[in-house]
């Protein structure tokens, strides 16, 4: 009885693995429709790493890389290196940096979509990526 509930618990286990989300790669979407944002994310079991980065489409842009990050966001709101990152099953969290000061994200991924939440400031932010392809 033992070992056919060791293997059930074990199977169960196994199929959850496979079906919880893989955030590795670049995601792609729009901060509340205002910016455009590349999120490059690199997971190592429990572990999240990766860069955040607004994406800009403006004119003055130049040399942009494969994320479609430019220079010239650089000197507005930069590209920054995610810390204490963690992925919970199909929800993640982490923070980046702003103007010298922590900004810390939660995502929940479902529906082929990464919905990242924030508070900057007293305002609620809402983005919402897909995988680039």
């Amino acid at each position: 009885m033992k070992k056919i509930l060791l293997s059930a618990v074990l199977l169960v286990s196994i199929v959850a693995v496979c079906w919880a989300a893989t955030f590795d790669g670049v995601w792609k979407g729009y901060i509340e429709g205002q910016y455009n944002l590349s999120l490059t994310l690199k997971t190592d079991g429990d572990k999240l790493t990766g860069e955040f980065a607004l994406v800009d489409n403006n004119a003055k842009s130049y040399n942009p890389d494969d994320t479609g990050y430019s220079p010239y966001v650089a000197a507005q709101l930069g590209k920054n290196t995610i810390t204490d990152g963690k992925v919970d099953g199909n929800n993640i969290s982490f923070t980046t940096t702003f103007n010298g000061k922590p900004v810390y994200y939660k995502g929940t991924f479902a529906d082929d979509k990464l919905v990242l939440t924030t508070t900057f400031g007293s305002q609620n932010i809402k983005a919402t990526l897909r995988l680039a392809k």
